[in-house]
This record gives structure tokens, C-alpha cells and sequence, in this order.
């Protein structure tokens, strides 16, 4: 049975929809038996879709799971972000580096290994750094960095002059590349900056294939879910940017293997009027040519298939459309989110009650 979840595709309670009018939407709303669910304050995400709780995540770990390195047991894993420095000044947001850009990028980042400090090669904007020793430091996530600036975020603890090295070098090795000069030359943030963060050491997750039975097939953007799943006994899939989307061929894939859990990424509404304009034609593709493929497939094989949508605030709806031809009318949308009526269910147990 197919899970899609859409993660931010729901407004606020009170908010502005962007599928509340949509037929196919209302239509799945129509077929499903809708539940309602929300993640606890010490519950992640990609821990509660894949059944797994009291877990602590560290993204360092994950993200080398992801890329499927297998780094040394007693190491320290992090996550590598490539950032856009000016002076203290940081920016997380930053076009990602064309193929070419790319082939230079991975070159200077192989000069920046150490004898205990070894950078792992993994996609776009995104790698990993792994430190074959135990150390105790701490480290600021990019986010942080960007409100705090780089001095008063940079690495503290063991070896905290060793990662110091690390990420001015980065900055000295990547400046002066001539892709860089072009980027600012045209006005585009330099990718100019490697930033350690998320330390941590591979979790001890149970195989969760094992207990299902199966080995599901993950597909999603996040790097974190991707590298759970994969410790999971999971098999993970990249999806790519929610504007690059193919939705048509998405569906015929979850046809061919329906043991999918698939978490589709929804970016949030633009400001400008133009670029809403073609966001809301890419929510309409969704339903057109996803939603609605899935839908008469489920009723011609007489099958069954479950949707999800949550929002920023971590509340969310999942849709059982079930042989049983269950059905209880309530729409799938913000509405339903307020409706005392509809039964809660466990994210966590999710995978359980579709198996």
C-alpha cells in the first residue's frame, strides 16, 4: 500500500489554502477516511514516519548513512554544509553549484583533508566530514551561524583548533576560485565556505525491515530521511526540488513498486504575485497528474492507498482511502484540522497500521 505525505503543503488553521478549492483534492477527501495526527515536542519527523521513537537524531551521522559511506566505529560524523561568506557575515541561502562548479568544488575539498579530519563527497550544497577519533566539541548549525555570524558560531572543544583550520582553509581555498568571481561578478551569492555541524555518531536504529517484513521503499528530498531509512534496512531514494518534480512519472513509479513511502516537500506560498502564480499551477500538476493517476488506479485494482499533508506547525491529516470503501466526508485541508470529530492516530505507528 502507498504512502505519500506532503510535508507543507497544509496552511494555518485560519490561513490561506492552497488546495481548499482544488477538485482533486476535495475529490481525495471524498475517498478517504481521514485521521488526524501531531508530532510530540521530542519527536522528529523522520523518526515518527518510520515508526521509530525515543530516538536521538544527529544530522552528521545521517547524512553519511545517506551518502552510504560506512565511516570508522569510533569516529565522529558531521554534516558538511557549503555556505556563502562575506566578512562575519554568513548566507545559507545559496544557488547550488552547477556540475561544473561542482567538478572544482570536490577538488578543493579533497586539499582539506587531514591526517583525522576526512571529507566525504555527497550532492549539491551538501557533504560530510568525519573525524576518525572520539572528541567532545560543539558545533553551530548554519542557521544559527547566519543570526550569530561566523566568529561567535565556530567550533568549540577538543581539537576546536583543528576544525578552526579546517573551515578558514576552506575559505582560502575557495574564494579564489575563478566560478566564484564569475557568481559575484553576475550578483550570486560565492559558495566560499565549508561548515562542520551536527556531530554525532552513528545511532543504533532497529531494522525496521525486518520487523515490517519488507524493505519499503523510501523516496524523499531530506538527507536525514534518506540516511535513517537507509540505517532502517529501508531502501532510500533521492527526489528532487519540488519544481522539478515529474509528478506523472512519481505516480507510475509508486504504481510499479507500492510498498512506497514517499514525503514530497512543499515549498511555502511566494510573496510576488508571478512567482505564486506558477506555485499554484505546480500544486495543481500535483493533484492533476499524481493524485488523481493514483486515485483511479486504487479503484481499478480495488486497492488501497493512504495520503498525508501536514504544516509548518507539525499537525497534519493522513487519508486512509481503504478497500472497505470507508468514508466520512470531512474535507481534506486546514478545516479538518479543528474538527473534534475526526479520530487521532499515531505518525509512529503509521507503517504498522498500513502493513
Amino acid at each position: 500500500m502507498p504512502i505519500i505525505i506532503f510535508r507543507g503543503l497544509l496552511g494555518e488553521n485560519e490561513g490561506h489554502s492552497v488546495i481548499g478549492n482544488d477538485p482533486v483534492f476535495r475529490q481525495l477527501g471524498v475517498e478517504s477516511k481521514l485521521f488526524k495526527f501531531q508530532l510530540g515536542p521530542d519527536e522528529t519527523f523522520e523518526a515518527a514516519v518510520l515508526g521509530l521513537s525515543d530516538l536521538v537524531l544527529d544530522q552528521g551521522p545521517l547524512t553519511v548513512a545517506a551518502m552510504g559511506y560506512n565511516p570508522p566505529e569510533r569516529s565522529v560524523q558531521f554534516h558538511l554544509s557549503l555556505l556563502s561568506a562575506t566578512g562575519d557575515q554568513i548566507r545559507t541561502q545559496v544557488p547550488p553549484p552547477s556540475s561544473e562548479e561542482s567538478k572544482v568544488i570536490q577538488a578543493q575539498l579533497m586539499r582539506l583533508n587531514t591526517k583525522s579530519l576526512t571529507v566525504l563527497i555527497g550532492e549539491g550544497l551538501d557533504h560530510a566530514l568525519v573525524c576518525e577519533k572520539r572528541l567532545d566539541i560543539r558545533t553551530t548549525s548554519p542557521s544559527i551561524a547566519c543570526l550569530n555570524g561566523k566568529q561567535k558560531s565556530l567550533p568549540e572543544g577538543d581539537s576546536e583548533n583543528d576544525f578552526r583550520r579546517f573551515i578558514d582553509d576552506s575559505e582560502n581555498l575557495l574564494a579564489e576560485q575563478e566560478f566564484n568571481h564569475r557568481r559575484i561578478d553576475h550578483g550570486i551569492p560565492p559558495v566560499n565556505l565549508c561548515w562542520p555541524w551536527g556531530e554525532g555518531q552513528l545511532p543504533r536504529v532497529p531494522n525496521r525491515a525486518l520487523e515490517l517484513g519488507y524493505p519499503w521503499k523510501v523516496q524523499a528530498r531530506s538527507i536525514a530521511l534518506r540516511g535513517l531509512a537507509k540505517l532502517s534496512g529501508f531502501r532510500p531514494f533521492k527526489l528532487p526540488l519540488f519544481e522539478f518534480l515529474d509528478f506523472s512519472k512519481l505516480a507510475r513509479d509508486i504504481q510499479a513498486d507500492p510498498r512506497s513511502l514517499v514525503i514530497i516537500d512543499v515549498p511555502p506560498l511566494p510573496e510576488e504575485e508571478e512567482e505564486q502564480e506558477v506555485f499554484l499551477s505546480q500544486i495543481k500538476s500535483l493533484g492533476v497528474k499524481l493524485i488523481d493517476p493514483l486515485l483511479e488506479w486504487r479503484r481499478e485494482t480495488k486497492g488501497e492507498l493512504v495520503f498525508g499533508a501536514m504544516n509548518r506547525a507539525n499537525e497534519g491529516l493522513i487519508g486512509f482511502c481503504m478497500k472497505a470503501n470507508e468514508r466520512d466526508n470531512y474535507p481534506f485541508d486546514e478545516r479538518s484540522l479543528t474538527e473534534k470529530r475526526i479520530q487521532n492516530i499515531e505518525l509512529t505507528a503509521l507503517l504498522e497500521t498500513v502493513y
